[in-house]
């Protein structure tokens, strides 16, 4: 049974991944599509000399790099603070309530929440802190990407939050902690060398797994990204959307790169 469930899952989900980057990689090389012209290696040759493809790349990786470390460590802080109210109070709610909206919906909220004539900046324009709303730095658009960032960290924290109070309570992290201080260790000292390494250790493969799905966001990239410095989702989306069709081997080369990352 365990053997026909692998076999299963291999056909279901591995399968199609593995045409689709072979399709992919034929495509790229020039022996499949409809611009089919022979093995060729030019159009690897203009993606691995383009300083765009990997300004993208770099672009992405310190984008999902920082939200995960950010949203880790704001989510450790919250779990080693406000355990109790976790398990019974609004915050719980307030917790689990981000999980339910959709990445497109966190994109047009943090444009109506972050842009020049949004919310924070009428706000601060209310309260004089601002002449005007169009005095408000641009969180948009930016090239320090920093929309992104803010609005990618609040989606991926609850999440990390959620998790980390799981890992806390199975991990039996209280009784860890007062054993700690029986064998002589102070609060602190019990916090920061038994239970963030063991809850930061729980946490590490779900990291990296977000950290892949941020790698490729695209709905807040579209959104609030900056069109000078694109991530690589926008990149990708770019070239295949463009009406030169001698781009269309480019967009597959990039989105090889793209699974080899």
């Amino acid at each position: 049974m365990r053997r026909l469930s692998t076999i299963t899952f291999l056909l279901l989900a591995l399968l199609p991944l593995a045409a689709g980057l072979s399709y992919a990689l034929a495509y790229s090389l020039g022996l499949a599509g409809a611009l089919q012209t022979g093995f060729t290696t030019n159009h690897w040759q203009a993606v691995l000399q383009s300083p765009t493809v990997w300004t993208s790349i770099a672009l992405s990786l310190a984008v999902a790099a920082l939200v995960v470390a950010v949203s880790a460590a704001l989510a450790l802080t919250t779990v080693l603070i406000f355990h109790q109210q976790l398990s019974h109070s609004p915050l719980r709610f307030g917790i689990y309530w981000p999980l339910a909206v959709p990445p497109i919906v966190a994109a047009f909220w943090g444009f109506q929440l972050l842009g020049s004539s949004g919310l924070l900046a009428r706000l601060a324009a209310t309260l004089s802190w601002i002449q005007g709303p169009e005095n408000f730095p641009s969180l948009i658009n930016d090239s320090g990407q920093i929309g992104i960032l803010l609005v990618l960290t609040m989606a991926t924290f609850p999440f990390f939050t959620v998790v980390l109070f799981q890992f806390y309570r199975s991990e039996r992290v209280p009784e860890l902690l007062r054993m700690a201080n029986t064998l002589g260790a102070g609060t602190r000292q019990a916090v920061w060398r038994v239970a963030a390494p063991l809850l930061l250790h729980k946490l590490r493969p779900v990291m990296v797994l977000f950290g892949l799905f941020l790698f490729g966001a695209y709905e807040v990239p579209l959104l609030l990204g900056s069109q000078s410095q694109r991530m690589i989702s926008m990149l990708v989306a770019q070239k295949f959307r463009r009406f030169d069709l001698l781009e269309l081997p480019q967009a597959y080369v990039i989105t090889v790169l793209y699974a080899l990352v």
